[in-house]
């Protein structure tokens, strides 16, 4: 499968993630803590069993010291645990178009100066398509973005730059899904070592449970693996640019699940943000 395709499944998966985690926070259903912990672990187990379908030889080397104390293993484990905990208690008081406005602008800017500094000079076209990508991000955001508490603002932009790191090792991985799976399983034996810390059992209800499993399972375990192996073929830029369309798919996602009403803005900023991914992507393909 080709790299457009795959990114378009991961993208879907990333939002996915946010429809879980804000419904979970929002009926009160589990507390950030738990669900972080939950949706790593689960993932973790997800990824172990499909490398045992899918690559059982390799299952002995991916669970040796050497591989699991390797300095992949344990960058991205860290990038990984960072990004799933600051991620979920700082959507506790932030708004959804808040939270993502920060993510993405975070990881975004994290991105271009990563490709900047690697040597990479942008064609006018991709430096187009950044811009329209960028203004329809805004356009999209800002009518209900929120001023956000400090402290919260703080903890999405941890997230925002831990989840750049982790694409960044993505790129550099030869085998996607032993990537993965060494990246959260060393992102869940941290959660195992902070349990005390994350694990509120008094706060947890099963409704709570289900969310932070389809987190875990098939947004993060799943799609994680898709994204690693979509990044590959991709640039640093087109990877940025490809995660602005994060926040477009779940507000189409809340029209459709969750009756939010659909805007003449919010259409026209949901073309702008397209129309720059559409950008980056040609002048990629004129190279």
């Amino acid at each position: 499968m080709s790299a457009f395709p795959l990114t378009a499944i991961a993208m879907i998966a990333f939002a996915a993630n946010s429809v879980f985690c804000r419904l979970a926070l929002a009926e009160q259903s589990i507390d950030p803590g738990s669900f972080t912990f939950i949706r790593l672990l689960s993932g973790a187990v997800t990824l172990l069993v499909i490398l045992s379908f899918t690559q059982a030889r390799q299952m002995r080397q991916l669970l040796s010291k050497s591989a699991f104390l390797s300095r992949a293993s344990v960058l991205a484990g860290v990038a990984l645990f960072g990004y799933a905990v600051a991620f979920s208690y700082a959507y506790v008081g932030l708004t959804t178009g808040t939270g993502a406005l920060i993510l993405f602008a975070v990881v975004q800017f994290s991105l271009i100066a990563f490709h900047l500094f690697s040597g990479h000079r942008p064609s006018k076209l991709e430096w187009g398509g950044v811009a329209l990508s960028i203004s329809g991000f805004i356009v999209l955001m800002s009518p209900s973005a929120q001023t956000p508490d400090a402290m919260d603002a703080f903890m999405m932009a941890i997230a925002g730059v831990c989840w750049a790191i982790f694409t960044l090792l993505g790129k550099q991985a030869q085998s996607p899904t032993q990537a993965i799976a060494q990246g959260f399983s060393f992102a869940s034996l941290l959660a195992l070592l902070c349990g005390f810390w994350l694990l509120n059992v008094s706060s947890v209800s099963v409704n709570g449970i289900v969310w932070a499993l389809f987190s875990g399972v098939l947004a993060s375990g799943i799609g994680y693996v898709v994204w690693y192996m979509a990044v590959k073929s991709l640039s640093v830029l087109q990877a940025s640019i490809a995660q602005l369309s994060v926040p477009v798919i779940a507000m189409a996602a809340g029209v459709i699940w969750l009756n939010e009403p659909l805007t003449i803005v919010s259409t026209v900023a949901s073309a702008l943000v397209l129309g720059g991914i559409a950008l980056i992507f040609t002048s990629n393909a004129q190279k």
